[in-house]
């Protein structure tokens, strides 16, 4: 806007200086008035000439910054901003219809693990199933992740609705804190036993570093969801440690379930026990060593500060 006023501006002045300018005619020749000495009362009278531009255009330019600003009072009392609000609210729910056709993908997707494993090719047969196109699979762009973060995600949900009815939302108290918790790590694993034999390509993929923030989120806020279920009200430097330990034992837990055997996995489950078992020990032992304590939590505790930090978690519960 400033541009064309100035070119306005640019235009005007020139049409006031062409007159001044203009050739004249001396005994039959043109001749320009700048080669011609001039008189004290012409000056005098084109410097009054241009200061009355000057005062016109000020007064112009100070006319249209106020028709602006009384334009644009008038366009936000009149609902611009409530336009802005609809596109937002409207943009808000083209996105929720998007999240839900993926999360019904990924969930017919699911079906299809036990033949087809962690893969693009499983996702289009659940977009196939649910009446969309093979070529939707373009809304996935982490491939065979996607699938993998979905059923972590509503797998670690399922959990912590048992454990909300187990307690009445946290307010039942706990009997027995260990075995809650050697229970509420089989619920969690259990889940992953009908796709127990394509499970380490689920972990090929969750060891990726471009899928490692994902899903270390996924886990950290799995083990505090199920610590604070059992009881853990600690605001103390403990707080960090019993959840790097719950982890840490769920995910050796895990491993040992893809080479388990056994009868309903009776082995993993007994070993699940044994290392619950064997961190109480540990703990009792540390506390009698307050040095070596306090050394260990101060390590735990830095590796669960940073990877918090990193990943944007916060664990403040009503």
């Amino acid at each position: 806007m400033s541009n064309v006023r100035c070119l306005h501006k640019l235009i005007r002045f020139r049409r006031l200086l062409v007159p001044l300018n203009a050739p004249i005619r001396n005994n039959g020749h043109l001749v320009s008035p700048l080669g011609q000495s001039r008189s004290y009362a012409q000056d005098s009278k084109d410097k009054t000439q241009l200061e009355d531009f000057r005062l016109r255009e000020e007064q112009r330019e100070k006319e249209r910054d106020a028709a602006e600003a009384a334009a644009k009072h008038k366009q936000n009392d009149s609902g611009g901003g409530g336009h802005q609000h609809f596109q937002d609210a409207e943009q808000a729910a083209k996105q929720a219809k998007v999240d839900g056709i993926r999360q019904q993908i990924l969930d017919a997707a699911l079906e299809h693990v036990p033949q087809l494993g962690w893969t693009r090719q499983t996702i289009v047969k659940g977009a196939e199933q649910c009446g969309y196109p093979g070529a939707v699979h373009g809304m996935f762009p982490e491939g065979g992740f996607a699938l993998v973060s979905h059923f972590n995600s509503q797998s670690n949900a399922k959990l912590v609705q048992i454990l909300q009815e187990q307690t009445q939302n946290g307010q039942r108290e706990v009997t027995d804190p260990l075995d809650f918790l050697v229970q509420a790590v089989r619920q969690r694993l259990e889940m992953i036993v009908p796709y127990k034999s394509h499970w380490p390509q689920a972990m090929a993929l969750i060891a990726q570093p471009q899928h490692a923030s994902t899903a270390l989120a996924q886990v950290l806020t799995l083990v505090d969801d199920v610590c604070y279920y059992s009881g853990d009200r600690s605001v103390d430097f403990g707080w960090y440690t019993r959840r790097i330990g719950l982890a840490t034992i769920m995910k050796m837990t895990e491993l040992y379930l893809l080479q388990d055997s056994s009868p309903d996995h009776a082995q993993t489950w007994s070993f699940l026990k044994h290392r619950m078992d064997e961190a109480v020990q540990l703990q009792m032992m540390l506390a009698q060593t307050e040095g070596m304590t306090h050394t260990f939590q101060r390590s735990f505790n830095s590796a669960f500060i940073t990877a918090r930090n990193i990943l944007g978690l916060g664990y403040n519960r009503p």
